[in-house]
């Protein structure tokens, strides 16, 4: 099978899940034929004319990133984003408070993710009557967080119960973990 330079578009997958029942972490179900043919251009490329040189080259492809809402990344990541340790950068050192008479939480200090000199960092009574000196956390690169999952065993459905003695932040390897590259980026 042959394609032509002129044919190729960059691609994109769109998946939109909707209704009363939601695929969560099953969405790596529907995801796996899409990661094996990622691993098989990865791995084998196809052959591609270009017309412009009239030679054939290796053509590869490799996905780099997903662009989804912060329900989805968790859905896609394996993070869980639910309750007081949802910042995926932060992990257990989510600044987080209970509202009193309801149960919302909700998450504080991410100013100091802004720079140093940031004008808000010094803004005490627009936010919660402090000065922000302390930086943030540096994001977890993917071989870390592959050395947090590598050893999680998936089990799809929604009938399953969750084992709550086990507080892990980390619910499964994502699928994306399959991709010989996806260590190698940043999470």
């Amino acid at each position: 099978m042959a394609y032509y330079a002129n044919d190729l578009q960059p691609s994109s997958l769109v998946v939109h899940e909707a209704g009363p029942r939601q695929l969560g972490n099953d969405i790596d179900v529907y995801l796996t034929p899409l990661i094996e043919d990622l691993r098989k251009l990865w791995a084998d490329g196809v052959d591609v004319f270009d017309a412009s040189v009239g030679q054939t080259f290796k053509l590869r492809e490799m996905i780099f990133c997903t662009i989804n809402d912060f329900s989805a990344y968790g859905n896609l990541s394996g993070y869980s984003v639910k309750v007081h340790h949802a910042c995926p950068i932060c992990e257990k050192k989510t600044s987080f408070m209970q509202l009193k008479h309801c149960k919302k939480t909700v998450y504080r200090r991410h100013r100091r993710f802004l720079k140093h000199y940031h004008p808000y960092r010094r803004l005490k009574k627009t936010f919660n009557g402090t000065h922000e000196t302390e930086g943030g956390p540096e994001p977890l690169a993917g071989h870390e967080v592959y050395d947090r999952v590598k050893d999680m065993v998936t089990i799809f459905g929604k009938t399953q119960t969750k084992d709550h003695a086990e507080k892990n932040i980390w619910k499964k390897k994502s699928v994306f973990f399959d991709l010989p590259y996806w260590t190698k980026l940043h999470v």
